[in-house]
């Protein structure tokens, strides 16, 4: 319950993106590539600190990790609730996303910690659906009418406030134990620890797992987090409260999603078929957004919710990784996951807000670009699949009977 409700805010910030897009559109006339840079700068930062959050999650356990970060996420936000112009927006957030970097992996860990091997992705993916899924409804509609109301520095302060607090309960309330300390990784020293790392990424059974890590995040924080909102407004002709009502759809069907795979490999004893059906489900949303931007909106509303409920994949992938490695390598490998995915995030935003902005000068419609945004994302993810489909599959009756020998 506390973790869920830490996650509650962390995800306001993610999945608040595309309200914020439009807030920052109207009230900084900023250019799409500029907001494009500002959403995407926090996923970038979260990426970069990936390597020592993998580190500190191995050697100082979940807790302490979680709430020392969490302290600069909330520095980050108020320097976002004060902020003149895109620069400090940008540094803004990129300390929340440094701050943020662990939220996830460190649920896992925690999960792994409390429970059985083969219950780990369905208890994960329960706290993460739980958390995320309040945090999808405060990071859309009541977002923007905050936003409205309040304007982006009170909404912000208020934001860090509520997020200050869930870290004190954190501190207070929660026990590492399993997840405290390993003795050998506090013992190898910052040497062995990268040696460890090296470990981790020669290891090739993992590198097609590290090529789906990859499209793991971006999809959903692209389109659910940057593009949805102003192609609403500009195709549909919704104002940004009905847009983001239509987001907050999007973010609940994204934690349905991620509460349906958490049980979803141990029904049926995979977890690589798992991700390749949900990807394949998120290509051919994507392709049909494509072909028909301009349907009706029930339809294009539909359409985007089951790219959502299909997005979530990163318990299942999380769960195919950690197959692989030992224990004391979990964080590790689940950091380096989270860095491939969290910093392809600002890769694709980048260059899809680049691409928007030179479509737009040479003269095409919008309603050509959103079109082609929407197969830019699908194509990244098919040659993501292609990758993933030659890993070798772990699943969950495996690591269970490890866990008993």
């Amino acid at each position: 319950m506390i973790m869920g409700f830490f996650l509650m805010f962390v995800q306001v910030n993610r999945v608040g993106g595309g309200v914020l897009a439009s807030e920052l559109s109207h009230s900084y006339s900023l250019s799409p590539t500029v907001i494009g840079v500002v959403i995407g700068s926090m996923f970038f930062a979260a990426a970069l600190v990936q390597v020592p959050v993998g580190l500190m999650l191995d050697a100082f356990g979940a807790r302490r990790t979680l709430v020392g970060l969490s302290l600069i996420a909330v520095s980050g936000m108020i320097l976002i609730s004060f902020a003149s112009g895109a620069s400090g927006l940008i540094f803004g957030r990129i300390l929340v996303g440094i701050g943020h970097g662990a939220s996830i992996t460190g649920i896992y860990l925690l999960a792994v910690a409390w429970t059985s091997p083969e219950r780990v992705s369905t208890v994960a993916a329960l706290t993460i659906a739980v958390g995320g899924a309040l945090g999808g409804i405060l990071g859309t509609a009541p977002l923007a009418m905050s936003l409205e109301i309040f304007g982006l520095g009170d909404t912000f302060i208020l934001l860090a406030g509520a997020s200050l607090f869930s870290s004190f309960l954190i501190w207070k309330l929660i026990e590492d134990r399993k997840s405290s300390p390993d003795k050998s990784n506090v013992s190898e020293g910052l040497a062995g620890s990268f040696v460890g790392y090296l470990e981790v990424i020669r290891d090739r059974n993992l590198w097609p797992i590290f090529a789906m890590a990859l499209c793991f995040s971006f999809p959903f924080a692209t389109i659910g987090g940057l593009w949805v909102g102003p192609f609403l407004q500009d195709l549909h002709k919704l104002t940004s409260v009905e847009a983001g009502g239509i987001i907050l759809v999007m973010a609940f069907c994204v934690n349905i999603g991620t509460f349906l795979y958490g049980p979803l490999d141990r029904v049926f004893n995979s977890r690589k078929w798992i991700v390749l059906s949900g990807v394949m489900i998120m290509i051919v949303s994507l392709l049909m957004l494509s072909a028909m931007p301009m349907a009706s909106l029930i339809l294009v509303t539909v359409l985007l919710s089951l790219f959502s409920i299909a997005s979530p994949i990163f318990v299942t992938l999380a769960g195919h990784a950690r197959g692989y490695v030992n224990e004391t390598r979990s964080g590790r490998v689940l950091a380096t996951i989270n860095f491939l995915g969290v910093g392809f995030i600002f890769v694709v935003q980048f260059i899809t807000g680049s691409l928007f902005e030179l479509l737009l000068n040479l003269g095409y419609s919008t309603a050509i670009i959103y079109r082609i945004i929407f197969l830019a994302v699908a194509i990244f993810l098919f040659f993501g699949c292609i990758v993933y489909s030659f890993s070798r599959d772990v699943p969950p009756d495996t690591m269970e009977s490890k866990s008993k020998v």
